[in-house]
């Protein structure tokens, strides 16, 4: 069959749907310096505990995470900044909420070293909200949470809300692979097989309604509970 040409409306949708695909790829690709190989996020703590997390297990706490804290904590945030990206005012409210409801120092420490470090790259790469937001944290004035960084940078970038929550919940996922690979609970090909399984988590979870922030909810004190006894552990690989 012959190429049909794209009439000038539907070309330029499909240039721009191209343009924001292209977008995520890079932003969500390993190699973008967002900092979350550091992170283990409760599984070094739960191995070091004796925990058998192979396979089946493996996959059980990946998806708690996804299920059970990212739903109900990480994503209202994240939607609630993405909404509210052009105004510095809401994001340090939001941001400060965020900080107050965050009950493990570990957690809470990890979400402000990412989210800083998002914030300066995207600095670095000429995004002026971005910029304003970092003088802001720097300044003392907002802890910089990763929801609520992730939320305004690629709000910036004109990515669709759906797509910032994508790229966040697989992020979530493709930062606990790589740290089970890093760890030796997994080979390269099994985590791929994990990335896989989780992804029909990914969607339903994303069409549930999201929680306002004001509700939101953490249904995975284990892996909580994990990362809390991971704090005063003296050899570790892993920030948490």
């Amino acid at each position: 069959m012959p190429d049909v040409p794209l009439s000038d409306g539907a070309g330029a949708f499909a240039q721009a749907s191209s343009g924001c695909l292209l977008e995520m790829l890079q932003l969500g690709d390993s190699m973008f310096p967002s900092g979350a190989t550091a992170f283990s996020w409760g599984l070094e703590s739960m191995h070091g505990d004796g925990i058998p997390l192979q396979a089946g297990a493996l996959l059980q706490f990946a998806a708690a995470s996804i299920e059970r804290r990212w739903a109900g904590f990480d994503r209202p945030f994240l939607d609630r900044a993405w909404r509210q990206w052009a105004s510095p005012a809401a994001l340090v409210d939001l941001d400060r909420l965020y900080e107050a409801m965050s009950v493990g120092a570990g957690p809470r420490a990890a979400s402000r070293r990412l989210g800083f470090t998002q914030l300066r790259v995207h600095a670095e790469l000429g995004r002026g909200r971005a910029a304003d937001y970092l003088s802001i944290v720097r300044d003392g004035r907002a802890p910089g949470h990763l929801a609520v960084v992730q939320g305004l940078v690629w709000a910036d970038r004109g990515l669709s809300l759906t797509q910032a929550e994508m790229m966040s919940a697989y992020g979530l996922a493709a930062s606990i692979a790589g740290a089970a690979m890093r760890m030796g609970l997994t080979g390269h090909v099994d985590a791929q097989r994990l990335l896989a399984a989780l992804r029909p988590a990914i969607v339903a979870v994303l069409a549930e309604p999201c929680p306002d922030p004001d509700d939101a909810w953490n249904g995975a004190p284990a892996i909580e509970v994990a990362a809390m006894r991971h704090e005063p552990r003296v050899g570790r690989l892993f920030a948490t």
